[in-house]
């Protein structure tokens, strides 16, 4: 695995609430699994956004077929009420 070193500042009473609950050696890891965590959840809901929008831009077109459905729906419905 490739990796990278980086300096970042960080709140110190933030920091040694995560030193005294993660052993070193471990850091690093739960470091990097958080921001894959946050990183993954922020793509979803980006992704979500993005179905969202396809939705509305589409919505015209999910009207339309609907419609021309509409009587094949109908005659379904009576064919299976029966």
């Amino acid at each position: 695995m490739d990796v990278a070193k980086r300096t970042y500042v960080l709140p110190s009473d933030v920091l040694q609430r995560f030193e005294k609950v993660i052993a070193p050696g471990k850091r690093s890891a739960k470091v990097a699994e958080i921001l894959e965590e946050w990183i993954h959840e922020r793509e979803q809901e980006a992704l979500r956004q993005d179905i969202i929008e396809g939705c509305k831009d589409m919505w015209e077109v999910y009207l339309k077929t609907a419609h021309d459905w509409e009587p094949l729906d109908r005659e379904v419905d009576s064919l299976l009420e029966h």
